[in-house]
């Protein structure tokens, strides 16, 4: 019985400085770390490296909007009636080595607010397309449905056409 309290204690006590050296491990490893981090680059290195950053960041756009819009006329409807306009805005962009966002806003009112978007481009990619809608009754003063479009405030700035269906209401 004896031997085998004195095997479980063993393995006890090498299991505790198994985990003690671990922890002391990875904090040695974790304060190399911050300090690699935290060291001051040499003036050539930083020089370097931020020709890197502008070249990776510069590559990463987007180079046109094309919008569409779903009815193309509301001239097929009776004033008064409840539609939905689909509005399609398909990006044109330029990934780059590792994509990024498309940060934009959209308007379904002639631009008079707009709502804040954010689209994750990835590698390669060189499309995307991105919906949204308006709905409501057809008005038979004809001020609805407006135009929406599409405003991109980063990787760069790119402004839409403004699309509405056509037509007016009968």
């Amino acid at each position: 019985m004896w031997s085998n309290n004195r095997t479980r204690q063993t393995f006890v006590i090498i299991g505790c400085f198994l985990v003690a050296g671990l922890v002391v491990f990875g904090s040695v490893i974790g304060n190399r770390v911050a300090n690699a981090a935290t060291t001051s680059p040499s003036h050539s290195h930083s020089t370097s490296s931020a020709k890197v950053v502008a070249t990776n960041a510069s590559t990463f756009k987007v180079t046109g909007i094309d919008m569409s819009v779903t009815p193309n006329t509301t001239s097929l409807w009776t004033c008064g009636s409840y539609i939905q306009v689909i509005y399609n805005a398909t990006f044109h962009v330029v990934s780059g080595p590792s994509g990024g966002t498309i940060v934009f806003s959209y308007t379904i009112n002639n631009g008079r607010s707009q709502t804040m978007e954010k689209l994750t481009i990835l590698p390669g990619q060189r499309l995307s397309n991105f919906t949204f809608t308006w709905q409501g009754r057809l008005p038979a003063d004809h001020t609805y449905p407006e135009p929406g479009g599409v405003l991109v405030t980063s990787p760069n700035t790119q402004l839409s056409q403004m699309v509405s269906p056509a037509g007016k209401c009968r």
